[in-house]
């Protein structure tokens, strides 16, 4: 938004005296003391004589202080909300104080034009839209704001938030009211806000500038369907226009497809998602109770869940979800010589911010990569996805069932991803090789790719990407058998229905018991969305699960030699807190006896 002034007017009526007062904020406020008294005030700045309202075009001499107020709330609407905005509460009118997530809602919507939001019920959606579409109106000139939503009432309840932010607002912040009644409010500054009845043509005769849309998953598809496809060229062909898309989900529909789209990058709209767990006090006990009072667990799940499926049908419950959401991060991009020299956009290669992304060859850190590769031609996505072996938390100790030796106190941790559907399997393998070859130390790294596909052909190109000074070492390929009963091993997974069943239920197992941590934005999404289908195994019912199949890929790497060796090793370097509490575990499940400790008596 550019630099805030305030627009005065003229009021082309000559003998309208009123329009001669210059008001300040004493003298409005002497004329609300004045009519609480029940005097009149004659001339009074209030639209239908509503203290709530300024009359439109009424002149006002504002002070420095209030213009630099008017300026920071126009340029930061977190700051906008919580200083100046009430709702209705239990105990009346009071001033508000955003959550976290509403106040990261609130930015987003600021920062980006087209907006979309999966959200649970009862989580102050309404009570921000309310705030964003005052605050649009209230800094703008000349714009029009449309509200649309499932129904006619919930319409109105969202203009009715929007309408009650503006009646507590001091009277400075305020533009003034041309025109007032239940569906629409038209100011002084030139800004209506409009709400409609959600018809297949509504809105199509109406220039908008700002586009809220409800509860959209619940507006009937015959409806919404060709209301959408009416009313988005007109919006797109405009660059300024806004779009902020709201729902709880309902299954397969056009939100759906937006929303999915906007998490995998195939749309503009940028997506947001706020769980039942994000609302503070919302905890598990909260859950049984409302599970209680909605009788199901069903119920609960139509209600909070932000499921598009049924919950039976997922992998993870939202317990699991919970816990892959409280350790979500957004993953960003750090540059490499050994890359940048390939002349390869990498751009896709993200890492955990928490992490450094120059001193991941130390000689006391392990590392997984788990490889799911694709041809590159704007379909599924090659995934390297990249774990660091870590000692659990000793928090999560006592989680752990029956610990039989030191292999069960360490964990696989996210911390970086290459995600692209557009590289060919040459420059795939170009980047792989400088990750594991110069970036990596090869001593602490072990490879998982998958087979079923590509994997020969990459592994191939790794061997001999430089015949003459070849440095990839084939020893960190981790292998596998590749046929029921078979004695060999070789590099690479092979995935099959049987297999997949079985790694599928260990990542579950996993991730619940914190052994399998997954951080990057596209993967818990992918997480959330994994579920059962037909035959029995899990899979994406919509979109991709490509990230989602290296997790399920990497939990075979706990089931093999290379993982007890490298568990082996880590344990030497690990902080001596966690060696004793390894220790303390043991020899109380009994795995552990005598005062020595002699980690080749646990690992076989």
């Amino acid at each position: 938004m550019s630099e805030f002034k305030v627009k005065q007017f003229e009021d082309p009526r000559e003998n309208d005296d009123s329009n001669r007062i210059v008001w300040t904020s004493e003298k409005v406020q002497k004329a609300i003391e004045s009519m609480e008294l029940g005097y009149q005030v004659p001339h009074a700045p209030f639209y239908e004589g509503d203290i709530n309202y300024r009359r439109g075009n009424t002149v006002y001499d504002y002070t420095e202080e209030e213009m630099a107020e008017i300026k920071r709330c126009a340029r930061d609407i977190v700051y906008f909300a919580n200083k100046y905005c009430h709702a209705m509460t239990d105990e009346g009118v009071r001033k508000i104080t955003l959550r976290d997530y509403q106040a990261d809602m609130l930015k987003q919507y600021q920062q980006n034009r087209w907006n979309v939001t999966l959200a649970s019920r009862q989580i102050g959606k309404t009570i921000c839209s309310g705030i964003f579409i005052a605050w649009y109106s209230l800094f703008n000139f000349d714009k029009n704001a449309m509200i649309m939503a499932n129904k006619g009432a919930t319409t109105k309840e969202i203009l009715m938030k929007a309408k009650h932010i503006y009646e507590n607002l001091p009277f400075f912040l305020k533009p003034g009211v041309m025109k007032k009644d239940v569906m629409e409010m038209r100011f002084d500054n030139g800004c209506r806000v409009i709400g409609q009845n959600t018809t297949k043509t509504g809105g199509i005769s109406f220039t908008i500038h700002l586009l809220y849309l409800d509860e959209f998953a619940h507006i009937m598809p015959s409806i919404i369907n060709p209301f959408y496809e009416n009313v988005y060229p007109t919006l797109s062909s405009s660059k300024i226009s806004r779009v902020i898309i709201t729902s709880t989900p309902n299954g397969y529909n056009k939100f759906h497809e937006i929303y999915q789209g906007a998490v995998d990058g195939m749309n503009e709209y940028a997506p947001f998602r706020v769980d039942w767990w994000d609302v503070p006090g919302r905890d598990e006990e909260w859950k049984k109770q409302e599970v209680a009072n909605l009788g199901s667990i069903e119920a609960f799940n139509q209600q909070y869940g932000n499921q598009f499926l049924s919950a039976s049908s997922l992998l993870l419950s939202s317990i699991e979800m919970k816990k892959l959401k409280n350790s979500e991060t957004e993953f960003v991009f750090h540059e490499f010589d050994h890359l940048d020299d390939l002349g390869i956009d990498y751009s896709c290669l993200k890492w955990d911010p928490a992490i450094d992304p120059d001193r991941l060859d130390g000689k006391e850190d392990f590392y997984v990569f788990s490889i799911d590769l694709a041809e590159g031609v704007g379909k599924d996505y090659t995934i390297i996805n990249v774990f660091k072996v870590l000692p659990m938390d000793v928090k999560f100790h006592r989680d752990l069932v029956s610990p039989s030796d030191i292999t069960d106190f360490f964990k696989l941790e996210q911390i970086g991803i290459f995600r692209s559907n557009t590289h060919s399997l040459k420059e795939v393998s170009q980047i792989l090789y400088e990750l594991c070859v110069h970036i990596f130390d090869q001593e602490n790294l072990r490879c998982i790719i998958e087979y079923n596909a590509f994997g020969q052909e990459v592994i191939n190109s790794l061997i001999a990407m430089y015949p003459t000074r070849n440095d990839f070492d084939e020893e960190i390929l981790v292998r596998y058998a590749h046929r029921v009963g078979s004695k060999i091993k070789k590099p690479g997974i092979k995935i099959n229905r049987d297999n997949k069943r079985i790694l599928t239920t260990k990542v579950k197992n996993y991730i619940a018991n914190s052994r399998m941590v997954v951080k990057d934005q596209t993967t818990v999404m992918e997480a959330s969305m994994f579920s059962r289908n037909e035959n029995g195994t899990y899979s994406a019912q919509t979109g991709n699960d490509d990230c989602m199949m290296t997790v399920v890929n990497a939990c075979s790497f706990f089931d093999t030699v290379d993982y007890s060796e490298t568990v082996e090793e880590l344990f030497d370097y690990i902080q001596e807190i966690y060696r004793k509490e390894i220790e303390k575990t043991l020899e109380i499940s009994g795995n552990l006896s005598g005062d020595s400790f002699n980690i080749y008596d646990i690992i076989e």
